[in-house]
């Protein structure tokens, strides 16, 4: 193992200032020494990244504080271990102890005093320890010195310490033997001074003799002298250590921890998970905390008033010494609380409230007389009041640690019953309460986050599970208290009814807030409707074609689409029978020797030979470069004949073969027929069937396969219009913001890792895309709130966009996504230097970066390519550098081509906002790109492919269709950018609803009739379990689920409820204990169908091939059993048991799970094998019964994550999600194994991923 110095591999017999002595534990006990009790070995030490001077595997040895120890036998006189007046001493040692109490006085290594029985029990010679003093680890050095009487104690302590954070630190002490000035101590690189505070200081020598060495313990093992945790790294040196260098021994890259986090460990009533260990607490005095003066005229009567305070702004986790201001307000209906309302701000886009804040509940509540039991729980530290007398209190929540023993769980508040146990992190207290019964006034209170350190570190301010509960005398349940006579049960059904019906409620508070915080601006957004509508009115129309004969209409779409096909038609028959056939024969030739130099945004010469239209222009020395029907005056033809070197082409490399010219010769000869796309079908399928119709459109505008009742409700609509109706219905759907999401995700490369951002990670700014869905914004208004960047990066605003974390500049990379998604320009080339296959030059880029940053953007020399280095060796540079490293680029807009820069100078709602005139210039109707770019994504998304196929790259794509793109576009604009009136146009067109034509493989251009489509991974998954109706449940997509990290280092992406939810589980330690088994099992079914788990950068089209590893993890995997197994929360078991018939069952689960009917073949062969036992299938009771005792299952979390039990328990959860839930039992075992069969083979068959 690579350590800092090398092993201590033996003892010298004699003194010698350069000798050493250093203790590794690597595996074992060291051959020095004789390990007694509970000493372990190759137990995890201070590592990198934490502590960077480590390698990432150290290895220390843990003490249980029960007299564990390593001996070391001293070699005799005059052993390294012995110390005379004039001789120096170094002690120093890596500590990370397990808990403190108070008086411990922890060895950590020390010579003599080993043996309370022997002749002289006191012989100390010399100790380095751990003193706690005043909830602090103090260094302490004892060494006792012989006198007349016996022995004199000489002991050195500092009055301050470390907390009990458990975390490794650094201490050290140094002293001359017989100059009691030179004592110093040192704790984590910093001197701490410290004083003589038991029979003072002296110059008399130590005691000497052979006594032992030991580590971990002293005074025979008693426990109050024996150190309870991990050492590391111990040092005795014989000279005095530099002060430089024992301070440069110490390094971490955590942050600090606030000495007001320190945490006793022992009976306290907050031990385990955080609650009290079943002990009532006494009532707390007034004194220690007094009820708020609040004004209850303002509250409702059977309500709860909520009130926040944010412009309170603690350095300290302490109460606010007067009661501070109310910043908001809302009512809930009882004292249980999972989260307040969001925050918005600008159009309403998340911010963050107050951190820390505090949260005050009140409300007159009635009780009956009697002697009952109140129960307070907070992740804060919260405080509850009735009748202005403080009741209950629980604490602040610990310091920071990694290590907490996961046993410490086994003390947990048990009240018996259904009693709810305490979530993760949260704390509790109880108390007897006792009323003459009548009205109360209650209070609630709690600090509502966590201050890590005076420089703006802090924890996420989370809620956890803040309730106020009673259980009424005579009772064993528990309810939260309310002002309102529905009293919401507190047990764990009723939190989650509770909870979820809150969720439902506070989204609708949250989406006024935001419709509240638009209309602020609804002036301004109107201006721009009219400035839309002025423009639209001054620029030429794009008429719509009359339909060609024949072709069926439903609306204008139709009309572009039926054009398009007569005239490819036309080219087709263009070519003449028997000739050459183009892209058989001479696209190939063009291809493997011109398109090189000759086709995207920057061809040579301005030469385009990548299409008919370009070849016909010309470039700039020749003219057109094929003159249909005549071989001798086309430029093309006399270049690839030509033997000058100056005129020839290809103008390097081998010449084109004879064969290979007359074949192009003959092509124009005959004319140069060249049909836009290689030979594709143009029969026009009759519309789809009406269940397959409302499958692909439930699928393409809310993620997921239409429901039961859905079917039923359009099966009965005998409407003309019914079509058009179920499309008006999905588009307002609640369920399409979950569909469109994923897509954005991945467009905007939205990027957030939950454990310590590394490259490219930005903000979880994915609330802010699913609210702006929710809210049907339009797309010019969520494009400008992106680039706005206003918002909170922590808790999903915009400004989440912005941050591209270990990236040298950020906004360059955050510019080249604007390009791609939003102007059709592909700029990640130009990164670095101009782009060479693109006209995107660098300036360009840094251009934008600039206006994203708000002021000039220097080019770093890592973003930027050396032209020498190119050069070197005398060739030519495929790429150009035109921006040298240092350069400054001021804000400016670069694409004067698409919008001129005076339009934001009239349409920007701040024109001296960089960000402001950019989001304008993006998204002004002068810009037509922009409309096209979008309305051409909605286009790709419901038809599979784009109008302009690469819709992130214009440049080098066709446009099949630039007329339609260019009326949708103007149709974008003229429907107040609404993305709906665009989808609805496109859903509503026969193009759309046409019967899928199976023998092709992929979208035509033509779009005749469409492909068929595979669903994206996100509908696989989020379809399973919507029409199997197994719930979706993962764990909290967190690796920090009872807060202790610091938010910079800790995202918590919530409880998931669809698949665009989740994101990457990986950790840079990639420890099995951080392991989240059932989100990866999600997550492995995503990536098998394209998804990626992080996205640090954008995509548009995710890799859609089949492959061997969907139907294997599908049929064999693990959410494939969770899908397919009937457990009682399963759908199709509720559905089982209701079944009328074997016939009907059959039915019922094609319609769910397929969305149509069985045929008679699938109805008689399903039936006959459901039939079998299904007359007794229904079993006649249940056996289950509650499991007593009760107790929670122990959780895993980062504060515990390195603790030894903490990786067993997550490969038991790993293992509990592999197997799945349990089968029913209200089914026969045999019978509901058929019916899994069933719903195995429909979800496991290939219709089940297509539309």
């Amino acid at each position: 193992m690579s350590r800092l110095v090398p092993l201590f591999l033996g003892l010298a017999a004699l003194v010698s200032a350069q000798s050493v002595p250093v203790w590794n534990f690597d595996g074992a006990a060291l051959p020095e020494t004789n390990a007694v009790g509970t000493v372990a070995f190759k137990q995890p030490g201070p590592r990198r990244p934490d502590y960077p001077r480590f390698e990432q595997k150290n290895e220390a040895a843990t003490f249980d504080g029960q007299g564990a120890r390593l001996e070391i036998k001293d070699p005799g006189p005059n052993s390294l271990f012995d110390f005379k007046n004039g001789d120096a001493i170094t002690l120093e040692a890596w500590v990370k102890p397990d808990g403190l109490r108070k008086g411990e006085n922890a060895y950590v290594i020390g010579k003599g005093r080993t043996d309370p029985k022997s002749a002289n029990p006191s012989n100390q010679n010399w100790a380095l320890r751990l003193r706690v003093l005043y909830d602090s680890a103090c260094l302490n050095f004892l060494f006792a010195s012989p006198s007349g009487t016996g022995i004199k104690w000489h002991r050195w302590t500092t009055p301050t310490g470390f907390a009990n954070d458990r975390r490794w630190h650094h201490v050290a002490v140094r002293y001359e033997f017989g100059k009691p000035e030179s004592i110093r101590g040192w704790i984590d690189g910093k001197e701490i001074k410290g004083s003589w505070d038991m029979d003072g200081a002296t110059t008399d020598a130590p005691v000497v003799d052979d006594a032992p060495v030991w580590i971990g313990s002293s005074m025979g093992g008693l426990a109050n002298s024996s150190f309870r945790g991990a050492i590391d790294d111990i040092r005795l040196h014989r000279t005095l250590v530099p002060a430089a260098e024992i301070a440069a021994r110490f390094a971490t890259t955590l942050p600090p921890v606030a000495k007001a986090d320190i945490a006793q460990v022992g009976p306290s009533p907050n031990a385990g998970n955080d609650s009290a260990n079943g002990t009532k607490v006494a009532k707390a005095a007034e004194v220690v905390r007094k009820a708020p003066k609040v004004d209850w005229t303002t509250v409702t009567q059977g309500q709860v008033r909520v009130e926040l305070c944010e412009d309170w702004k603690p350095t300290a986790n302490v109460w606010p010494e007067q009661a501070p201001a109310v910043t908001d307000s809302y009512v809930a209906p009882a004292f249980g609380f999972a989260r307040v309302p969001e925050k918005y701000v600008d159009t309403g886009v998340r911010t963050e409230r107050g951190h820390p804040y505090l949260l005050r509940a009140l409300a007159t509540v009635r009780l009956p007389a009697g002697k009952h039991r109140l129960l307070l729980r907070g992740r804060g530290a919260s405080a509850l009041f009735i009748d202005g007398k403080l009741q209950l209190k629980t604490p602040f929540p610990p310091a920071g640690t990694d290590n907490k023993p996961v046993k410490d769980q086994d003390k947990y508040l048990d009240l018996g019953g259904d009693f709810r146990f305490a979530p993760p992190g949260n704390r509790d207290a109880w108390v007897e309460f006792e009323t003459k019964g009548g009205a109360h006034r209650i209070i609630l209170e709690s600090v509502v986050g966590f201050v890590i350190n005076t420089k703006g570190s802090r924890r996420r301010p989370e809620l956890g599970e803040t309730i106020a509960a009673i259980s009424l005398a005579g009772r064993t349940d528990w309810q939260l208290l309310t002002p309102s006579s529905d009293t919401p049960s507190y047990d764990d059904a009723g939190w989650a009814a509770y909870a979820a019906q809150e969720e439902a409620r506070l989204t609708k508070v949250d989406a006024s807030a935001r419709a509240a915080a638009r209309a602020r601006q609804g002036d301004y957004w109107q201006k721009r409707r009219e400035a839309a509508q002025l423009w639209l009115a001054k620029t030429p129309e794009t008429p719509v074609p009359a339909l060609a004969a024949d072709f069926p209409a439903n609306n204008p779409i139709d009309h572009f689409i039926a054009e398009k096909i007569v005239a490819y038609q036309g080219q087709v028959k263009a070519v003449k029978t028997g000739g050459v056939d183009f892209y058989a024969k001479v696209f190939p030739i063009l291809e493997a020797n011109c398109l090189e130099c000759h086709q995207g945004g920057k061809p040579k010469g301005k030469l385009h030979l990548d299409t008919r239209a370009g070849a016909l222009k010309g470039g700039t020395s020749d003219g057109a470069a094929i003159i249909p029907g005549d071989p001798a005056k086309s430029p093309l033809l006399t270049r690839i004949k030509s033997e000058d070197p100056d005129e020839a082409m290809p103008p390097v490399g081998h010449r084109l073969a004879a064969t290979e010219i007359a074949t192009i010769e003959q092509w124009i000869k005959e004319g140069a027929a060249w049909p836009d796309y290689r030979t594709l079908p143009t029969a026009i399928n009759p519309l789809t069937e009406d269940l397959a119709f409302l499958r692909r459109v439930t699928l393409d505008t809310v993620g997921v396969p239409p429901s039961l009742a859905e079917i039923e409700a359009f099966a009965a609509d005998t409407s003309a219009d019914k079509r058009a109706k179920v499309i008006d219905r999905l588009l307002h759907d609640p369920r399409a913001a979950d569909h469109w999401t994923g897509y954005w995700q991945d467009v905007l490369a939205e990027n957030p890792n939950i454990l310590n951002p590394t490259l490219n990670n930005s903000g979880p700014f994915r609330w802010w895309i699913y609210e702006s869905l929710a809210d049907r914004k339009p797309l010019d208004l969520m494009v400008t709130e992106l680039l706005r960047l206003k918002g909170s990066s922590a808790a999903g605003g915009p400004a989440g966009f912005g941050i591209a974390s270990q990236n040298d500049v950020p906004m360059a990379a955050k510019a080249t996504i604007v390009t791609t998604a939003f102007l059709g320009m592909e700029t990640k080339c130009a990164r670095c230097h101009d782009a060479p296959a693109h006209t995107a030059k660098q300036e360009q880029v840094f251009a934008l970066a600039a206006l994203l940053e708000t002021k000039a953007v220097k080019v770093p020399i890592t973003s930027s390519v050396s032209m020498a280095k190119l050069r070197e060796g005398g060739r030519k540079p495929l790429i150009e550098v035109t921006l040298e490293p240092g350069a400054l680029v001021e804000p400016h807009w670069p694409f004067p081509e698409l919008s001129q820069e005076s339009v934001a100078d009239d349409l920007a709602l701040d024109a001296k906002d960089p960000r402001d005139r950019l989001a304008t210039l993006v998204t002004a109707p002068q810009n037509e790109r922009f409309a096209q770019v979008m309305a051409n994504r909605l286009w790709a998304r419901l038809m599979g492919r784009g109008l302009v196929d690469q819709a992130w790259d214009w440049e080098r794509s066709k446009n099949s269709h630039p007329e339609l793109l260019r009326w949708l576009g103007r149709e974008l604009v003229r429907s107040g950018y609404d993305a709906d009136h665009v989808l609805r146009l496109i859903l509503n067109s026969h193009a759309y609803q046409r019967a899928t034509d199976a023998t092709q493989k992929q979208a035509s251009p033509l779009f005749a009739s469409p492909a068929p489509r595979r669903l994206s991974a996100e509908q696989v998954v989020d379809s399973m379990f919507a029409t199997t109706g197994k719930p979706f449940r993962t764990e909290e997509a967190s690796l920090d689920i009872d807060s202790i990290r610091e938010q910079a280092n800790s995202v918590s992406l919530g409880q998931p409820r669809r698949a665009w939810m989740l994101t990457s589980t990986s950790n840079e330690r990639d420890r099995p204990a951080l392991a989240l088994p059932r989100i990866q099992a999600v997550c492995d079914v995503l990536a098998a169908f394209g998804w990626r788990a992080s996205r640090p950068d954008p995509v548009t089209d995710r890799e859609s091939s089949a492959n061997s590893l969907q139907p294997a993890i599908l049929s064999n995997g693990t959410m494939g059993t969770w899908i397919t197994r009937l457990s009682d929360d399963h759908g199709v078991t509720a559905m089982t048991l209701e079944a009328k018939s074997p016939e009907a069952l059959t039915d019922a689960l094609f319609l769910r799970l397929l969305s149509r009917r069985p045929t008679a073949a699938e109805k008689a062969k399903y039936s006959a094998y459901l039939g079998e036992g299904f007359a007794g299938r229904v079993t006649q009771s249940s056996s289950k019964s509650a499991a007593y005792p009760r107790k929670p299952a122990y959780y895993v979390s980062w504060s515990n994550h390195l603790n030894d039990l903490a990786t067993t328990v997550r490969m038991q959860e790993e293992a509990a999600a592999r197997k799945g839930d349990p089968a029913t039992d209200r089914l026969t075992t045999g019978w509901r194994r058929r019916a899994e069969d069933v719903v195995w083979a429909l979800v496991n068959s290939p219709e089940f991923l297509y539309h």
